[in-house]
């Protein structure tokens, strides 16, 4: 860790391991930054709660603060458990004696002031002292619901919105910030937030929530879970400069979707749920329920919502900890703060996702291992089985969602598409189907190729198989021979296509496969998509004209669907088998955004067809 940033946490200690400097150094360690420690208080407490607590003397704790700052650079402090007014005094005189010749050092308070069971671990006079002298020194303030509360109680601050609720959130988000004309973040994790509550607070800054059946121009929609969509016509897609490109590494990071309305930048964290083929295939049943982290920045005024599906666990101890201390960590790396915030709530959920439920008898920790090894795929887990398919869906989420709602797919399912169009995509399908099931025998046929390799290219090979069938039946039904199929000649969408694929096949097994889950995934999410729409709509299949009918119960049965699903965990296994680095997960993620936009260009190609040959 050779000129790594140097981080120091000002704490008190848990003899669990979970929260605390134990978890802070262990957060610190895992974002590749070295820790440092100023102890405060020394915890009895396990997972079931907190048997003792023994604060620090102040002098003692000024000691430690002193050996630490006069012989080590400090790039970023992060504050927690501060157990008596004694040693608030005590930091904010170290803290002010130490900003007047480190000006850029970034401080991050983490106010441990309320338990779980909502008794007070500060004393009123100790919490008056926190936010009149020690918050001014500070750069983010992250309380959590009950922390906010109690703030706003010893400020003299009333919020006149309903408490818990989100509009609540922003209003109390700015409140604490302008205090001291500083930042504030506010957890939303004790309190989730149901789809109407959601919608009825972005409704009121200007992003509408219609019904899927309301929907028409699938270009200005972005789909969420359920039976609402988010629509957005008036989001302003953001200039190249400084805010730009950091809402642009923010997407990145989150794999989420930017909403920008009236001072409010609000990033969706795409799910599991959010794509069917995903949700169809999860090993658990996620929770439609939302978390809402809720940043106020005083010197831009701009409030930014971070919006993530609510995680099922109950290893959460220690979350409130980690997150302070790896926006700190982030921060140190030079990250500014909106995009440190981004990294850190990465972070921490890859640690939820893989916690640590059965440790001891009650609420177990955040696994801070999980990215340890700087794991390009997070290892899959209960609450995310398919991790890889998911972070290849999510950081493409705006070129996933205009190819499988593309016009060609809505027009198929209204009904309205023209037969041209569809006759030509048929026809140039199954050439594709023809290469793809080639690619795979050439690969299988590669000298090189392992016993896991050969096993995982008979599996696809024949879901190829499989689906070139199937595609024939549709074309039967649609008036096209095989003789008619057969004699088409390639056209310049499928010949770039299909060409592309064939270049992955040289690159080894997981840039082939990452090549065509485009396309596999791709039509199980739209025969799953086009029948929701009309069972939502109360149509029958059958009603349709029967050549679309047709290729809508072919993709969204049982066979292709489990074709697709065999094809999910080939890519999985490999992934988890191959483990590939960040780098070549960025060539994977470039392989899969190629692969996307050649399908969104097939179908292009066939309205445009269809569109000359109507005239």
């Amino acid at each position: 860790m050779v000129g790594c940033p140097q981080v120091l946490t000002i704490a008190g200690s848990d003899s669990g391991g979970g929260a605390g400097i134990q978890a802070d150094l262990k957060t610190f360690l895992a974002l590749g930054t070295y820790g440092m420690s100023v102890i405060t208080a020394v915890t009895a407490q396990n997972t079931q709660g907190v048997q003792g607590v023994r604060a620090q003397d102040a002098a003692f704790v000024k000691m430690q603060f002193d050996s630490v700052v006069n012989d080590i650079r400090v790039d970023g402090i992060k504050i927690g458990m501060l157990a008596n007014k004694e040693l608030v005094h005590e930091i904010v005189k170290c803290l002010q004696d130490y900003k007047q010749t480190h000006t850029l050092t970034r401080i991050i308070v983490d106010p441990v002031m309320v338990s779980t069971s909502g008794s007070l671990l500060l004393s009123d006079d100790a919490i008056r002292d926190v936010i009149h002298d020690l918050l001014p020194l500070s750069d983010l303030l992250t309380p959590n619901l009950p922390e906010t509360r109690q703030i706003l109680h010893t400020a003299g601050i009333a919020c006149e919105d309903e408490q818990n609720t989100l509009s609540w959130m922003m209003r109390a988000a700015r409140c604490i910030a302008e205090l001291n004309d500083s930042n504030a973040l506010i957890k939303g994790g004790h309190v989730p937030i149901k789809h109407q509550d959601l919608k009825d607070v972005l409704h009121q800054a200007g992003v509408t929530i219609s019904l899927n059946s309301d929907a028409e121009d699938t270009n200005e929609l972005c789909e969420t879970r359920g039976a609402f969509q988010w629509q957005t016509p008036n989001i302003a897609k953001y200039p190249d400069d400084v805010t730009g490109r950091e809402n642009a590494e923010i997407e990145q990071v989150l794999g989420a979707s930017l909403y920008r309305s009236r001072g409010i930048d609000m990033f969706l964290v795409r799910g599991v749920n959010d794509a069917r083929v995903l949700k169809r295939n999860a090993d658990r049943i996620s929770s439609d329920l939302y978390t809402v982290d809720v940043l106020y920045e005083s010197s831009s005024q701009l409030l930014t919502l971070y919006v993530k599906p609510t995680m099922s666990t109950s290893a959460t101890h220690g979350t409130g900890c980690t997150l302070s201390s790896a926006i700190c960590a982030s921060q140190a790396h030079g990250h500014t703060l909106r995009v440190s915030i981004a990294y850190a709530l990465q972070y921490l959920q890859q640690a939820l996702h893989s916690g640590i439920e059965h440790l001891g008898k009650g609420p177990g920790p955040l696994n801070h291992g999980a990215n340890i090894c700087m794991r390009g795929v997070p290892k899959g887990t209960l609450h995310c089985s398919t991790p890889f398919a998911h972070k290849l869906i999510a950081r493409s989420w705006e070129l996933w969602h205009r190819y499988t709602r593309h016009p060609f797919i809505v027009r198929m399912g209204q009904g309205t598409l023209s037969k041209s169009a569809f006759l030509w995509f048929l026809r140039q399908d199954y050439i594709y189907l023809q290469h793809y099931a080639r690619v795979w025998a050439l690969a299988a046929a590669d000298s090189t190729s392992s016993k896991h390799d050969l096993r995982d290219y008979l599996v696809v090979s024949k879901a190829a198989l499989d689906e070139t069938e199937m595609h024939l039946r549709v074309c039967e039904r649609a008036g096209l021979s095989r003789a008619e199929v057969e004699s088409t000649e390639e056209s310049h969408a499928t010949m770039a296509y299909t060409r592309y694929v064939m270049d992955q096949a040289r690159g080894g097994l997981l840039p082939l496969l990452v090549s065509v889950a485009s396309c596999a995934l791709g039509y199980a999410e739209v025969g799953l998509w086009l029948k929701e729409q009309c069972d939502r709509q109360d149509v029958e299949i059958h009603h349709l004209d029967p050549i679309f009918a047709s290729w809508i119960e072919e993709y969204a049965g049982d066979q292709y669907q489990n074709a697709a699903k065999s094809i999910l965990e080939v890519l999985e296994r490999a992934a988890a088998i191959l483990e590939p680095n960040i780098e070549q997960t960025e060539r994977l993620q470039s392989v899969w955004n190629n692969a996307t936009r050649l399908e969104i260009g097939m179908w292009d190609e066939a309205i445009a067809y269809g569109e000359h040959v109507d005239v």
